[in-house]
């Protein structure tokens, strides 16, 4: 645990409120009451520990607002939030409909990283099929260790990786990502010439000699 220079040394602060501070993030995940955490600095009840909360709170360090998806709780922050953060009200995800506060309005982080997957599978899609209207025949898989045909069955195709991509999004949301299986790269025999490829053929496809 590692409590911010600043806020120890903040005289604007009563010492009550900084230890309370103190006391809040060594217990604050120990599911602990105000009740809990009056004697431990010194007071008698949990209302008495209330207006020190409260100067915690008006400081930005410390955040008791209900947040959309979130159970009621204590959010504790070393560096102080922004005057408008203090006082704007929670703002839902546009996907999910819980809390985006500390991400971008109106995209919670695991949201924002499942669009910026799939706009990325969408584009590796596109661009493999330029390359198949294109007549490149010609695969090198994400090893770059052989030359394939571009229907390898043992390289990733957009249909297998489409599968593995809806096959993770149940898990999205727990695992805080989301999984794309680039798809090779796609050549046409000329320009494997023009690039002096040397790499050996793959022996479950037989890719023609160049």
């Amino acid at each position: 645990m590692s409590v911010h220079q600043d806020l120890v040394l903040n005289a604007g602060l009563s010492v009550t409120s900084r230890l309370l501070y103190v006391v809040l993030q060594a217990r604050v995940d120990d599911g602990i009451s105000l009740e809990d955490v009056a004697p431990l600095v010194g007071l008698e009840s949990g209302e008495q520990v209330r207006p020190f909360l409260d100067e915690l709170v008006d400081a930005g360090v410390v955040e008791t607002r209900r947040h959309r998806g979130r159970a009621p709780g204590i959010l504790l922050y070393q560096a102080p939030l922004s005057q408008e953060r203090r006082t704007h009200e929670c703002i839902g995800c546009e996907r999910c409909g819980e809390c985006s506060c500390e991400h971008i309005k109106g995209l919670c982080r695991i949201c924002d990283e499942i669009e910026r997957v799939e706009r990325a599978a969408q584009e590796d899609v596109e661009r493999w099929q330029r390359q198949r209207d294109a007549r490149a025949t010609y695969a090198i898989g994400r090893g770059a260790a052989r030359l394939h045909r571009w229907d390898c069955p043992s390289l990733s195709s957009p249909e297998k990786s489409l599968d593995q991509l809806e096959s993770s999004r149940p898990y999205a949301r727990t695992a805080g990502w989301l999984h794309w299986s680039r798809l090779p790269d796609l050549y046409t025999a000329q320009e494997l010439r023009l690039k002096g490829c040397r790499k050996r053929r793959c022996a479950m496809c037989g890719p023609d000699p160049l």
